[in-house]
């Protein structure tokens, strides 16, 4: 994420000068969540509700039935609108249900790039994938501003009219969702290889024909031993190019230690949903498998280690023992709470 840093500041002046306090007192149905925080918090990012070439209401998306219309639609610009909002009262839970209707509107939106389910609080958004006029089922980032941090107010800021490059989030939305399915097809590639894969396989080898019998063969050849037989070799090579990556026991101490926080702090949570991933900077611990629900990452140099927690600013924290992780919990449960939306 990289919002111009003047951007960013207005953005974060608003949200300081908003009044977030006594909101259930107001918002006590959709219209009024609607008119005294949804839409304020749209003019934050830059789009006047009193300018119709920046904010329209009441858009009909309802299959040439005018009864059925979307919420809010923002028009970053030309004269339709890129983004769709569908707006929920707030405190509402938001589920798959309010997801497909806004999934509707969407589709019957000529222009729409990306559709905005929220309840003022929470904000979840959708890109277009794979099918014009579709959106992705899943949300390639949720916002919850039930805690404010700098994290979030950035997160919210890359939308802001006056900076926002739709087809670059649209491009880093759509490679999320394509790359989170790579273990699956991975696993399903072995478990049952296509003629492709064997006879890409059999290229490399030094046949000249390949047979019915010989494809058999191969086929019975891609299992479980022999990825095991040859992995010494695959981390050999990946050692002399600099490019393996050695998950160390004191990595793997600390992940633990994060991780056993939030569960004892989270009691709700399903925590199989948390995870790591070693890349060859950093040992990253996740939400869900995604690099956009990063909790903490961990670095190292000459023999120490550092845990930088999301949302704390740059701040590197050198670990000397587990006592230097449980020192930060408050920051660790705040950014964990945040991926986490169904705890209330």
């Amino acid at each position: 994420m990289n919002v111009d840093k003047k951007v960013l500041a207005v953005v974060k002046k608003s949200f300081a000068k908003f009044d977030f306090s006594r909101l259930d007192e107001k918002c006590t149905d959709e219209a009024k969540t609607r008119a005294y925080l949804i839409e304020p918090m749209c003019e934050m990012i830059g789009y006047s509700r009193i300018d119709d070439k920046d904010m329209l209401t009441e858009i009909n998306a309802g299959w040439g039935n005018k009864t059925n219309k979307a919420d809010i639609g923002l028009i970053i610009k030309g004269k339709k609108p890129e983004i769709i909002i569908e707006c929920k009262k707030l405190g509402m839970k938001l589920t798959d249900k309010e997801g497909a209707q806004l999934d509707g509107y969407f589709g019957n939106t000529e222009g729409s790039k990306i559709g905005i389910l929220t309840n003022g609080i929470e904000w979840r958004f959708y890109a277009e994938y794979l099918e014009k006029n579709k959106l992705h089922p899943n949300p390639f980032l949720i916002i919850d501003f039930t805690e404010i941090n700098d994290t979030k107010i950035e997160e919210f800021a890359q939308f802001h009219k006056n900076f926002t490059k739709i087809d670059d989030i649209l491009v880093e939305a759509q490679e999320t969702f394509f790359l989170e399915g790579f273990n699956l097809a991975f696993t399903d590639e072995l478990l049952n290889p296509s003629d492709d894969f064997i006879k890409a396989i059999f290229n490399r080898m030094p046949g000249k024909r390949i047979t019915d019998s010989i494809k058999e063969k191969l086929q019975k050849l891609i299992n479980s031993n022999t990825i095991q037989q040859v992995l010494p070799k695959l981390i050999e090579e990946e050692s002399k190019s600099g490019d393996f990556i050695i998950t160390t026991g004191e990595e793997l101490k600390i992940y633990h230690a994060v991780k056993t926080i939030i569960i004892n702090s989270l009691k709700k949570i399903d925590f199989s949903r948390i995870s790591y991933r070693d890349q060859k900077n950093s040992f990253n611990i996740l939400v869900d498998d995604n690099q956009r629900k990063l909790i903490a990452k961990i670095t190292s140099n000459k023999g120490k280690y550092f845990l930088e927690i999301t949302g704390n600013g740059d701040k590197k924290i050198q670990i000397d023992g587990l006592e230097s992780v449980v020192a930060h919990s408050k920051s660790i449960i705040e950014i964990a709470k945040s991926y986490f939306t169904e705890i209330k």
